[in-house]
């Protein structure tokens, strides 16, 4: 779980700023409160799942993790597809908020 957190952060955090295509610049301290805010969260959920958390033998194999599995890559592809949908709104030039239809 903490390897998904971590993709799933990469992939938000540095992948899909830098394939946004132009549009209005983040305010600087917005940017370095969102940051601190991710830094922050991504610390403690790892100090829970490494320090704290427990995991019986086999746990990799229970139904639960690969439901959990199966559900979190199902997501991350709705994800990555939505964003895609969205990078692709706005035609080269433009500026302005797009609301995807239909």
């Amino acid at each position: 779980n903490t390897i998904n957190f971590l993709f799933f952060i990469c992939c938000r955090a540095l992948i899909f700023p830098l394939l946004i295509r132009e549009g209005k610049p983040t305010p600087f301290f917005t940017f370095v409160l969102a940051l601190l805010f991710c830094v922050f969260n991504g610390y403690l959920q790892g100090r829970s799942l490494t320090t704290y958390a427990t995991y019986p033998p086999g746990w990799l194999a229970d139904s639960r993790f690969i439901t959990g599995l199966l559900g979190w890559l199902i997501g991350m592809a709705i994800n990555i597809h939505s964003d895609h949908i969205l990078r692709n709104l706005r035609k080269p030039g433009e500026t302005g908020y797009k609301i995807p239809r239909g």
